[in-house]
């Protein structure tokens, strides 16, 4: 092998392992774009960019930046779609002509975390809930209604409405 060889071999093998390098970070920096601390969104914020997907077709990167969020938002229990432990559905946004979005996110109670919704609210037919909770599913679509589901719900306060 010539030295002139021996140059273009080791440049060939520099630039694969520099690309291989370069290949590795390239993919973290943008799954930190990918997966924001959205920690402090609100449902609101979801519906915007519930909104978007659907004028532009976004909805898979919709679901990798929410799923797996810890979320703290407020909404409204009504008796009859949240009635016991395992059968909670709340109302994200405010009853309103037109509805902004349709949605009615289930929520996952942790254990005890029902019991704090009734000694709250009781048998009132609208009661406000302030929760967290893990964003697991939310599935997005143009055919099909959009549905968000909450694991490992906590309840940090409730008051009637």
């Amino acid at each position: 092998m010539t030295t002139r060889t021996s140059v273009l071999v080791v440049l060939a093998a520099g630039l694969v392992v520099g690309c291989r390098s370069d290949a590795r970070e390239i993919p973290a920096a943008r799954d930190t774009a990918m997966r924001p601390d959205l920690s402090r969104a609100t449902q609101a914020e979801l519906g915007a960019e519930i909104d978007q997907a659907e004028r532009r077709g976004t909805w898979r990167e919709v679901r990798q930046r929410w799923e797996g969020q810890r979320l703290h938002w407020t909404v409204t229990r009504h008796r009859a779609l949240c009635f016991e432990a395992t059968r909670c559905n709340v109302a994200a946004f405010p009853i309103q002509q037109p509805a902004p979005h349709g949605w009615l996110p289930s929520l996952s109670l942790e254990p005890g975390e029902y019991a704090k919704i009734e000694a709250a609210c009781g048998a009132a037919p609208l009661c406000e809930l302030e929760f967290e909770g893990t964003l697991t599913r939310l599935e997005l679509s143009g055919e099909q209604p959009t549905s968000v589901h909450f694991d490992h719900v906590r309840v940090v306060g409730a008051r009637k409405s």
